[in-house]
């Protein structure tokens, strides 16, 4: 995750997020938490950002055990293809993985 979000704010200044829902549910052994959201930032091209999606978290004990992240994906490679396309080869690096 941390690899995940250096390359994230390095492709994307000023990053915020406008939330709009957050739902709990279950127990602390088990929990689901739901945030529906809006994104904005900066471009490394100084080009404006702006997405929308949801991301689902499920935890144990107050630990992340997975996240899964629904948003535009179009409205992102298009960013992506835009940063390549202006010499920020990190745009295009492939996926980071879990090791």
């Amino acid at each position: 995750m941390e690899k995940w979000f250096e390359r994230l704010f390095r492709l994307n200044r000023n990053l915020d997020f406008d939330l709009k829902h957050i739902a709990v549910a279950g127990w602390p052994w088990d929990t689901t938490v739901t945030v529906e959201w809006t994104d904005g930032a900066t471009l490394a091209i100084g080009a404006p950002y702006l997405n929308r999606g949801v991301h689902v978290v499920r935890m144990k004990w107050g630990k992340v055990t997975s996240l899964h992240a629904y948003l535009d994906t179009a409205v992102w490679i298009e960013a992506c293809v835009s940063m390549q396309m202006d010499g920020i080869e990190e745009a295009g690096a492939p996926p980071i993985q879990d090791q």
